[in-house]
């Protein structure tokens, strides 16, 4: 689980500061054609890097910080399900539901599969 933990700090806060100081550049690569109101991108890279933060503190401490995995893990679902619906309705590419909704929907299975099991 450590690992993973630092995987997932990696993923958001290097997803937190790409939507914040290099979307520009990133935007034609995946296809993202609406970036949408600066507001709304400063809020959604903040989150990540907040995001990406707490999963540093988990990994420091699980037990004292397990309530933050929770929250993440909720969180990551939700990205995963808005990616898929933005695809389906052909509002989104398929990179950003590879890059964005898999790779969120992966970190939030495997943090599923530890909050799940039995503490020893």
């Amino acid at each position: 689980m450590q690992t993973t933990l630092i995987l997932a700090a990696i993923y958001n806060i290097v997803g937190g500061v790409t939507i914040l100081f290099l979307f520009g550049l990133i935007a034609p690569l995946i296809r993202f054609d609406n970036s949408g109101p600066a507001l709304f991108r400063m809020f959604v890279g903040g989150t990540a890097m907040l995001f990406g933060i707490a999963y540093v503190a988990v990994w420091r401490d699980c037990a004292q910080n397990r309530p933050l995995l929770v929250y993440g893990t909720a969180l990551k679902y939700w990205a995963f399900a808005i990616s898929l619906f933005g695809f389906i309705t052909s509002t989104l590419s398929l990179e950003v539901l590879l890059l964005f909704g898999v790779g969120n929907l992966i970190f939030a299975v495997l943090f599923t599969r530890h909050l799940i099991r039995p503490r020893s």
